[in-house]
């Protein structure tokens, strides 16, 4: 049944459009609500979808239709126990797959960041909605087991850059995790290694943040939680891919003769390099992005990478000005997180000062005014493990950017 679409139309039916499945940790609470507002069709569309999480889901899992759709207020104190955030973040990815498509927004290509490969293996067909669910359960325990006393960091900077800052630290155990952006790279280390390389980025002028995901990931350390995640998913069935799946930790197209369970493992210990992806994307045919899950931080990177490309963000406008979703680039605000985190977000994400509420719109073309310089010197937003507020915000300090030193 169409679902007329609760959003701007500058993306529609005759656009290759490139659905973005975000990671953990990169977007805002996901609120299911705002898909509601096209209407009964599109809430029963995520209702399903959050009815076929839950069937993949242990018994004692919360119930996360009543935490997205019924009574997401409830949702940030849920979300202080282990793996909730990450089971919502997998469900709006879907919601929101699915609603796009029923408002006429079709994906010619999909891109998943880290965990969001799941979901984008998911919306792909070639695994069902209930068993990506069960992946994602079984990914969150081995993650928080084995990953336990590491952590991630964001460098406002290329990846030489962060390189460097890591030579500098003579920290060899901290690694270069995600290139999310040309001047945004996630870096990911034992707790003492991290801390050291942060605070010599800062000394040398690079903006950094430690991130509230309380676990290592991309890291070689983590060998072994990749063969056991790959033991406990491969058998679930794999289905043909019904369109094209780019991954940024393969560099390449997913093909029907790949093992994904095994290509989905070895996200837990392989970088991720996203500007790559996302050129490639654009290269075989893509016209516009459009996020698929809550917040916009890879339709953010996107804008970083392949400037005046087209966005939408369906997930990203807050629930308290839901009726300004036309994007003007003229009210946009910059993002970023400059001051130090006061700890973790009960969402994964990171906490800092709440900021002050700004216009932010659904859907965007990018303003050179407005989006910073065509070789990405812009805001921490970009990546998708960015360090966020309790209501999904970005942190919005005096400065308001973190200035890479490349």
């Amino acid at each position: 049944m169409p679902v007329p679409a609760p959003w701007p139309q500058d993306i529609g039916p005759d656009d290759a459009c490139a659905f973005l499945f975000p990671g953990t940790g990169s977007g805002g609470t996901p609120d299911l609500r705002t898909l509601t507002a096209a209407g009964p069709a599109a809430r029963r569309l995520a209702a399903d979808v959050a009815d076929a999480v839950q069937e993949g889901l242990p018994p004692a899992a919360p119930p996360l239709r009543d935490l997205l759709l019924e009574r997401p207020a409830r949702y940030r104190e849920a979300a202080r126990a282990p793996g909730v955030a990450q089971l919502a973040s997998y469900t709006a990815s879907v919601a929101v797959d699915r609603v796009l498509r029923a408002s006429g927004v079709t994906p010619a290509y999909a891109v998943g960041q880290s965990f969001g490969e799941i979901a984008a293996l998911v919306c792909a067909g070639a695994f069902t909605v209930t068993d990506g669910a069960r992946m994602a359960a079984a990914l969150v325990e081995v993650l928080a087991r084995r990953g336990r006393g590491g952590g991630m960091g964001l460098l406002e900077a290329g990846e030489d850059a962060a390189r460097d800052r890591i030579r500098r630290a003579a920290e060899p155990d901290v690694v270069v995790a995600c290139l999310n952006a040309p001047a945004a790279t996630v870096i990911s280390g034992p707790d003492g290694p991290l801390e050291h390389v942060l605070r010599t980025a800062r000394a040398t002028g690079v903006r950094a943040v430690r991130l509230a995901v309380p676990y290592l990931a991309h890291h070689p350390a983590m060998s072994g939680a990749d063969d056991e995640w790959y033991e406990l998913i491969r058998p679930l069935p794999q289905r043909p891919l019904e369109l094209p799946v780019h991954s940024p930790v393969r560099g390449r197209a997913y093909r029907d003769d790949d093992d994904l369970h095994r290509a989905l493992a070895d996200c837990i210990v392989r970088p991720v390099r996203l500007p790559a992806t996302l050129r490639a994307v654009r290269a075989a045919g893509a016209t516009a992005f459009a996020e698929a899950g809550a917040g916009d931080a890879l339709c953010q990177c996107a804008r970083l990478t392949l400037p005046g490309t087209r966005t939408l963000a369906p997930l990203r406008a807050p629930t308290r000005d839901r009726s300004r979703r036309l994007s003007n680039p003229a009210h946009r605000t910059p993002s970023a997180a400059a001051a130090p985190l006061t700890g973790p977000d009960g969402d994964g994400n990171a906490h800092h000062t709440p900021p002050t509420p700004a216009n932010t719109p659904t859907a965007s073309r990018p303003d050179p005014r407005t989006d910073g310089p065509a070789d990405g010197r812009t805001t921490s937003r970009a990546d998708a493990h960015t360090g966020r507020t309790p209501d999904g915000q970005a942190n919005r300090g005096p400065d308001q950017r973190l200035r890479g030193a490349s």
